[in-house]
């Protein structure tokens, strides 16, 4: 089963290893479900571009994470959370990079001169990609725009006209510590970071990320919803095709076709932090690019942009983190075999998660659905880690 052409016959017989990581794969999340861990998952699994496992199980979930008895499909769409930092935002930098247009070291002041005041000067498109810029974690947009929705700028919210007064909002944030001092994990990088892409392209996000990442690749799944456009044609998306994520309290509704994060929520769904949405099919396709630029063999991505992504940039601060990525941890590379050390994991706080490894182009995606509201637990990220685990130690040659 190969990915050679983007798309794959499910149905074809499983060889003996494949066979074996499926089993191993699908007693991991049935386990899980049982104990409460996930309601429901899907687990998509290639090796050197073929595809070794690819099973769904479970239910998806509604209010209170109980589950609904409709069962999750193969080609369930979720809502990636800030796996839109790796798989959107990071890509395109990439691309935008390769094709001469930006370059790491350039400062975030070059396209935004509010950012050119004091130590901000010195923040560079590498200090955001590593979260190493020095920002702070985030910013309350969401409550920023829901004041200034009832004093005298009604609509703002959830619209276009949110995201570029919450593009003004970042542009007056101050850093926190020195840029490249510290890690931080910070929502503000990759916004600002969706915004320069914003300006370089000259086109809005999700229009940037489809002509030069998604369009390319034929993954129609990966998008983000336009809250703006659907509430102007007064287009709904269709439930089924989703995975709700929980009941939110401020919209006072089940969250299903529509972006969980506040943030990104209020900014009309788009967001270079949040917002994106697809299916695991279309995200093992876009892994498998990654994993190609890795080697050198992508048309898209120059290699030496992409290896550059997955290096330490601030090895003194915090050596697991690339650029739009995390260093797989030692439980997901396994005690034995030939992998590298450049496994790489992206994840989210709803569930979602992506582990490439170049060398042998081990892919892992799996979607899953639960409690994650809150952000990902400690078991949900056990079990996942168990599972990447697996996928590493199985032999399928």
């Amino acid at each position: 089963m190969s990915l050679a052409h983007k798309r794959n016959d499910y149905s074809a017989p499983a060889g003996v290893g494949e066979r074996d990581i499926s089993a191993q794969v699908s007693t991991i999340l049935e386990r899980g479900i049982r104990e409460g861990v996930v309601g429901g998952g899907i687990a998509l699994v290639a090796r050197r571009g073929q595809v070794v496992a690819h099973l769904s199980r479970g239910a998806r979930v509604s209010s209170k994470s109980e589950p609904t008895g409709e069962p999750i499909f193969p080609d369930t769409v979720f809502d990636l959370g800030s796996l839109t930092e790796s798989v959107c935002t990071a890509s395109l930098m990439m691309r935008l990079i390769s094709v001469g247009k930006l370059s790491l070291d350039d400062r975030a002041s070059r396209f935004v001169q509010s950012l050119g005041v004091g130590e901000r000067n010195r923040v560079t498109l590498a200090h955001l990609l590593a979260h190493a810029s020095g920002y702070p974690a985030s910013l309350d947009i969401y409550e920023a725009l829901l004041r200034a929705n009832s004093r005298g700028r009604p609509g703002i919210l959830a619209s276009s006209g949110g995201r570029h007064h919450a593009y003004r909002l970042l542009h007056g944030v101050e850093l926190r510590s020195a840029p490249g001092s510290k890690r931080t994990r910070s929502e503000i990088d990759y916004l600002l970071l969706g915004e320069i892409c914003e300006i370089v392209t000259g086109m809005s996000l999700e229009r940037a990320f489809s002509r030069y990442v998604a369009a390319p690749l034929k993954v129609r799944s990966l998008n983000f919803i336009d809250l703006e456009r659907t509430r102007g044609r007064n287009v709904k998306p269709v439930s089924e095709r989703f995975a709700p994520i929980g009941e939110c309290p401020e919209r006072a509704r089940l969250i299903c076709g529509e972006v969980w994060d506040q943030n990104a929520w209020a900014m009309g769904g788009i967001a270079g932090s949040n917002g994106l949405f697809g299916a695991a099919e279309d995200l093992l396709v876009w892994a498998h690019e990654i994993a190609c630029a890795i080697k050198g063999r992508s048309e898209l991505i120059d290699g030496e942009v992409a290896r550059s992504f997955i290096e330490p940039h601030v090895k003194e601060i915090s050596p697991e983190w690339r650029l739009g990525f995390e260093a797989g941890s030692a439980r997901s590379a396994g005690s034995e075999g030939s992998y590298s050390s450049d496994i790489i994991v992206a994840a989210s706080e709803t569930g979602c998660s992506v582990m490439i490894e170049p060398q042998e182009e081990v892919l892992a995606v799996l979607l899953m659905s639960g409690g994650f509201t809150g952000g990902a637990t400690k078991r949900y990220c056990a079990l996942r880690d168990e599972i990447h685990a697996a996928v590493l130690e199985t032999d399928v040659s």
